[in-house]
């Protein structure tokens, strides 16, 4: 049987380890205690003023007054150390599951695992606060269920202080409390339904303005002239949510009026009773007050359901990611260590069928290019020589020390130096400037206003704009980086793109010279660059169709001298 909501969230109170959460229940006991500690000593104190008026002399009253005042401010103390301390254990919390999720997802043995749909839809649902305003999450709501079910301790102590006078007085009044106090959560639970559905209208307002601001979408938001037909589009999605928003919270306050109008009627009843019982004393009508004062207190705070509501699409998702992702040990090396290929592997997106019954070994040391016409599937089967996709068919048998560098490839918000170092973070400085050298980026990075330390980004102070060119050569530093760090293959996915044939052709030279040992496979669609490979092998119907050097497969006069001729034929024309 699935465990309940309360359940599975108070189970993630754990991790915030056991002196937090030790802390914080002693300290919330006395908190709620304390309202029904102060009505029994405010009785006791009120009862002995009235003895002194009719006799002589009141003792112990200065005994009563400092406990009284010792109880108030440790009352208020405890009070303003309570908020912090119950934020800090919730953000221990949600460390926590970031920590376990972020493992998990990184523990999953191939890239496709990470792609799939329900893992980062549910990711998504982590990431994406419910509420536009708010960024509570598991940590709180556990905090909140938790405190939730301490409120019994308190409720228990002002029940027996009202049983004291009746004994059905307590529980009657007990009774009223919580049910009143539980219809004020569950109003609060539809308003948050509500603010939650409107979440897909508030992510594409923002969405909408964000494209207004946005560096990479500003070319083409100003050549167009969008920014007006931006800003419809996200003030109508924007207001649409508020709408809802602002008419549901109309509609809480109203019924929250009933709630404390039911709870004022059940305390004058009570107040009513207490004064007009000839034989309660002055002190015990006193303590009867502050009882039920205490009730309120209690009752008409959240009992955690709210919290409920905005943390259980997270929760879900966390129980669904550990069941998607489990923490698994990584996967044995396959027979056939220091090999690399490729045995009658199938691979598709969906119904759609890119690699079928494809076959290559790659040799030691060798450069070898792919080449195949868009959409044959040359990114895919980089991404399994890589072994971030693993194959829907057949066999793959890779190397652990490979890197890849795709046309597509991340431009970071670090430092010249990082960007190229965090394809080996455990480079040395001689290392990574070494790396830039070979491949010709020492100078640009040079020419930077803060030269290594310059930030890659237009949105700093003295940050750096590169142009595409400049950044494939800090890609291809990376290359060279990982190479020099032990790297035994590299996957040149078409990174090269923005160059000029002349630069393309030099960076490839480069490459080959600070390889080392590694194999290399190049994707690309310029012949002049493929025809330095040791090997090529082109690519077509999901398998390898053709094998062997330029000149072996220009004599064979199949699809590669095809494309070949045809390359060639256009840049005469350009000529």
């Amino acid at each position: 049987m699935p465990l309940s909501p309360k359940r599975r969230l108070l189970g993630f109170l754990m991790l915030a380890g056991w002196p937090w959460l030790t802390a914080l229940s002693l300290l919330e006991l006395f908190l709620l205690v304390e309202p029904t500690a102060v009505a029994l000593v405010t009785g006791e104190l009120v009862g002995r003023l009235a003895q002194g008026v009719a006799a002589p002399v009141a003792t112990g009253i200065g005994t009563v007054l400092a406990l009284l005042g010792g109880l108030l401010v440790t009352g208020n103390v405890l009070r303003a150390i309570s908020r912090p301390l119950a934020e800090r254990v919730g953000r221990r919390i949600d460390a926590a599951v970031r920590e376990e999720l972020t493992s998990r997802v990184l523990a999953l043995p191939t890239l496709d695992r990470v792609e799939d749909v329900a893992v980062q839809d549910e990711l998504t649902t982590m990431r994406s606060p419910l509420l536009t305003w708010t960024d509570e999450g598991i940590g709180a709501a556990a905090v909140g269920r938790f405190r939730a079910g301490l409120t019994m301790a308190g409720l228990v102590t002002a029940m027996l202080v009202l049983s004291q006078v009746v004994w059905w007085w307590g529980p009657v009044t007990a009774a009223v409390a919580l049910l009143l106090g539980r219809y004020r959560a569950s109003m609060w639970r539809e308003f948050f339904k509500v603010v939650s559905g409107t979440m897909p209208a508030a992510m594409r307002g923002r969405a909408w303005a964000a494209m207004m601001s946005d560096n990479r979408d500003a070319k083409e938001v100003r050549i167009f002239g969008l920014t007006d037909w931006l800003q419809k589009h996200a003030d109508e999605n924007i207001a649409d949510a508020m709408r809802r928003v602002i008419d549901s919270r109309v509609a809480l306050l109203r019924r929250e009026m009933s709630v404390f109008l039911g709870w004022a009627a059940t305390a004058s009843a009570v107040y009513v009773a207490v004064a007009t019982s000839g034989e309660v004393s002055v002190g015990r009508i006193a303590a009867t007050i502050g009882a039920v004062s205490a009730m309120f207190v209690i009752t008409m705070t959240s009992q955690g359901e709210d919290m409920d509501e905005i943390a259980m699409p997270a929760v879900d998702a966390v129980t669904r990611i550990r069941a998607l992702a489990p923490d698994l040990e990584p996967p044995p090396r396959p027979d056939g260590a220091g090999e690399i290929a490729l045995r009658d592997v199938d691979f598709g997106y969906g119904e759609v069928r890119v690699l079928n019954g494809l076959t290559l070994t790659l040799r030691p040391g060798e450069v070898i290019a792919v080449v195949g016409v868009n959409g044959a599937g040359k990114t895919t089967l980089a991404k399994l020589l890589t072994g971030q996709y693993r194959p829907q068919g057949g066999t793959v048998v890779t190397d652990p020390a490979a890197y890849a560098v795709y046309q597509d490839f991340n431009r970071y918000e670090l430092s010249a130096y990082e960007n190229i170092r965090i394809a080996a973070p455990e480079a040395t400085r001689e290392q990574v400037e070494a790396a830039a050298t070979a491949v010709g980026a020492t100078r640009l990075i040079e020419r930077l206003a803060k030269g290594w330390e310059t930030v890659l980004s237009p949105k700093y102070a003295d940050g750096g704009d590169l142009s595409g060119g400049q950044w494939q050569k800090i890609a291809l530093a990376r290359v060279a980086l990982a190479a020099a760090c032990g790297a035994r293959l590299l996957v040149l996915d078409e990174p090269t793109a923005n160059l000029d044939i002349e630069a393309e052709l030099e960076a490839f030279d480069r490459i080959r010279e600070v390889r080392g040992q590694a194999t290399v496979v190049l994707i690309s669609h310029r012949f002049s660059t493929v025809r330095k490979a040791d090997r090529i092998v082109v690519l077509s119907g999901g398998r390898i169709t053709e094998d062997g050097t330029h000149d072996e497969l220009l004599a064979a006069d199949g699809e590669y001298a095809r494309m070949f001729r045809l390359q060639a034929q256009q840049f005469e024309k350009g000529a």
